[in-house]
């Protein structure tokens, strides 16, 4: 395991490690963009692939030469879809059979909130063809600037001999705190305490849209996670303009795609994770004020 400061951090190490540079990767589209840039500037080509209601497309990624893939599967950023386990022997079996690897960034694997747990990639690894990335920064203080990397074995030995000589980045004082905390028993308990907490939002969350908007608003990526997508017949743009002028922010998804998508354009992202229930259900009823009566208006 390697101790390190946040998650495009980490992949800039892989990168280095799995010599990156002028080879493809096969990336989600839409996906997490800031470890999309990571990948850029060291060089990389990058190789969009597609997403099913299911999660990643892999008739897509098997069609490419691609001996790389990064994967948010247990919340698929930002649709938030989760990768079943049909889904995963599948990849493992791709990753197998190419000979490639796979990053499993298990980004929100701590917030599900509807069916049951699902293995990880890195728990189902057979070959050791997956490399698994996890982070503190939504269980725990995104401020800490705290993550880690599970190398497969025969990755251990490469690392050592090529990085082992990096100063260590994540704070030894932040590293220390958290080794106590998870080993007294506290992080899990903090856990089982958060999941229920966020749920509750969650749950406010999804009431207050279905009984302000109704069949108005589709709502994309409900499972899991700290964030949902909210899907309109308006632009996206027109509508985080209504919504800021009320003093409620959403936010665009049209920067998560490769290249400019149409998909994208009616649809925005609203996270609750740091809003009480009132904020939430005040939130979502200036939505409706913002975008409902505004639409009337200009018919």
């Amino acid at each position: 395991m390697v101790i390190c400061s946040g998650t495009q951090y980490a992949v800039g190490l892989l990168c280095q490690l799995l010599s990156m540079n002028g080879r493809l990767v096969a990336l989600e589209n839409p996906g997490y963009d800031g470890v999309r840039s990571v990948f850029l500037n060291h060089g990389c080509d990058i190789q969009p692939i597609g997403l099913e209601t299911d999660g990643i497309n892999l008739t897509q990624l098997a069609a490419t030469r691609a001996k790389l893939v990064y994967i948010t599967p247990s919340h698929q950023f930002p649709y938030g879809m989760v990768l079943p386990i049909q889904k995963r022997l599948k990849l493992l079996e791709w990753a197998s059979r190419e000979k490639a690897y796979i990053i499993e960034d298990d980004y929100d694997s701590e917030f599900r909130y509807q069916g049951r747990p699902i293995p990880s990639l890195k728990a189902l690894d057979k070959k050791e063809n997956v490399i698994y990335l996890g982070t503190f920064s939504k269980s725990f203080l995104p401020g800490a600037r705290l993550s880690y990397i599970v190398l497969p074995s025969k990755l251990a030995d490469e690392f050592q001999e090529k990085l082992g000589r990096y100063s260590q980045s994540a704070s030894p004082i932040i590293q220390k705190a958290m080794f106590l905390f998870m080993k007294e028993g506290f992080f899990e308990r903090h856990i089982r305490k958060m999941k229920k907490v966020y749920q509750e939002k969650h749950k406010t969350l999804i009431s207050a849209i279905k009984t302000h908007f109704g069949n108005d608003v589709e709502i994309i990526g409900e499972k899991a996670g700290l964030h949902i997508l909210m899907k309109t017949d308006r632009h996206a743009q027109d509508l985080i303009h209504k919504a800021e002028k009320l003093g409620v922010k959403v936010y665009p998804v049209s920067d998560f795609w490769i290249k400019p998508h149409e998909s994208s354009s009616s649809i925005v992202m609203a996270g609750f994770g740091g809003l009480t229930a009132a904020e939430i259900e005040e939130g979502i009823s200036r939505l409706r004020k913002a975008w409902l009566s505004s639409s009337k208006q200009e018919q």
